[in-house]
């Protein structure tokens, strides 16, 4: 008998033990910000940014060289060369708009190889901050933090979606077509009109590489407004932190008082934590950022000139599809725009809040660590494309009216 009750009591500590494991991980699953970047951080290892954790060296390399030659490199090569070989207006309106956006997403795609060190930095400092507010255990600042992630996750849903109504226009539009045509007008060296297998491989091989490229562009689009919502839920977090220093107040307290100071010292740790995200932000978006503004410029007003003087009323899919590319760009910027300027005026609160702690009852320590940081918080957050452009919705206001004013030189022009 003793045995028996001493191996049940055994059993019963090894459960409480894996009880007690699996309410650990549980906390740790409530709160990872980085799952704001889970989409992205998958299609940067399909499509071979990212090596996929247990996947051997040679084979990756294999899989993301493959991939890359014949869809990042070939596919926007067949849209160049068919661009430089039109001959007529409408066609060269459509391929212009193509090709542009294709190159600049490939572009993008190629900025995040180059910065994708600096993902894995990010991914730390995350780490770090979610450490923080899980120890603090406030459900306000949890909620910010969770309906940040929630938000980047819906981003990237939004451009997706898009990117599968531009697809399946484009496959619609060969299906229904009259004569044979390809999914995106591209330039091969076989004669593809005259031979039914050559286009038949050709549909497939455009179609793949749409594919691929439709999910690269969904990741390179979403990636910035995901992290700039990923760092605006951190300050937000912050904010609430701060605002409750110092409450309730018991000036007569010594005790209360050095446990005031402590947690300032560590919004302060927090806050230097954010500086350093936003200046790696900075560094990974400013490129991306402004190749952004450029495709969005440039395509907007191919698509207003595709309106304006050679659009065939007859073809309604190529309307469409122009339309779809104007509003994919348009909506790209936007999105960035808009989660830049959220960015900035979270930062303006935050300073904020510093000033709205219970810093009257707190000792002279306190109050001078408290103006050190309230001299650096009043420097407002902001990314900046290409070092110099601002991410605000001002922006995205001179970006549109820029794009109306050449419109309206078109058409008075015409």
């Amino acid at each position: 008998m003793p045995l028996v009750e001493a191996s049940n009591g055994q059993k019963a500590d090894e459960m409480g033990a894996q009880q007690l494991r699996e309410l650990e991980l549980d906390r740790k699953r409530l709160l990872d910000t980085h799952e704001a970047l889970s989409y992205h951080w998958r299609v940067w290892e399909l499509t071979g940014l990212i090596r996929p954790s247990g996947m051997a060296r040679l084979r990756y390399l294999l899989r993301a060289i493959t991939l890359n030659v014949l869809v990042t490199l070939l596919f926007p090569l067949t849209l160049l060369a068919r661009l430089i070989l039109t001959r007529n207006m409408q066609e060269l309106c459509e391929n212009l708009t193509i090709t542009i956006t294709d190159i600049a997403a490939n572009f993008k795609f190629i900025n995040v190889f180059l910065v994708r060190r600096h993902l894995d930095r990010i991914r730390e400092l995350l780490q770090v901050l979610d450490r923080r507010v899980l120890s603090v255990q406030h459900p306000e600042e949890l909620l910010a933090l969770r309906q940040a992630v929630g938000t980047a996750r819906r981003s990237f849903r939004i451009f997706a979606g898009i990117f599968v109504v531009g697809t399946l226009l484009s496959c619609i539009r060969v299906a229904i077509a009259k004569e044979r045509q390809l999914l995106y007008p591209a330039w091969f060296a076989v004669d593809w009109l005259s031979s039914d297998l050559a286009y038949v491989c050709i549909c497939c091989y455009q179609l793949f590489g749409l594919i691929v490229q439709a999910v690269q562009d969904c990741a390179n689009d979403s990636y910035p407004p995901a992290y700039l919502c990923v760092l605006t839920g951190h300050m937000r977090a912050l904010e609430l932190r701060v605002r409750r220093l110092g409450y309730p107040g018991h000036p007569d307290c010594p005790s209360r008082c050095r446990i005031v100071q402590l947690e300032l010292h560590d919004c302060i740790e927090d806050f230097i934590h954010i500086i350093q995200l936003h200046a790696t932000i900075q560094q990974i978006l400013s490129i991306a950022c402004l190749a952004q503004f450029l495709c969005t410029a440039t395509v907007q007003c191919t698509v207003a000139m595709h309106f304006l003087y050679v659009a065939d009323s007859h073809d309604l899919s190529a309307m469409m599809l122009s339309s779809v590319f104007f509003l994919a760009v348009t909506l790209e910027v936007f999105i960035i725009c808009y989660f830049g300027d959220r960015m900035r005026s979270q930062s303006e609160q935050l300073c904020d809040a510093f000033y709205a702690c219970n810093w009257l009852d707190q000792s002279p320590r306190f109050r001078r660590l408290l103006i050190f940081t309230l001299m650096r918080s009043q420097r407002t957050f902001c990314i900046y494309a290409g070092g110099y452009i601002a991410v605000t919705l001002e922006t995205f206001e001179q970006v549109i009216r820029s794009t109306y004013s050449v419109f309206t030189l078109l058409l008075r022009a015409k």
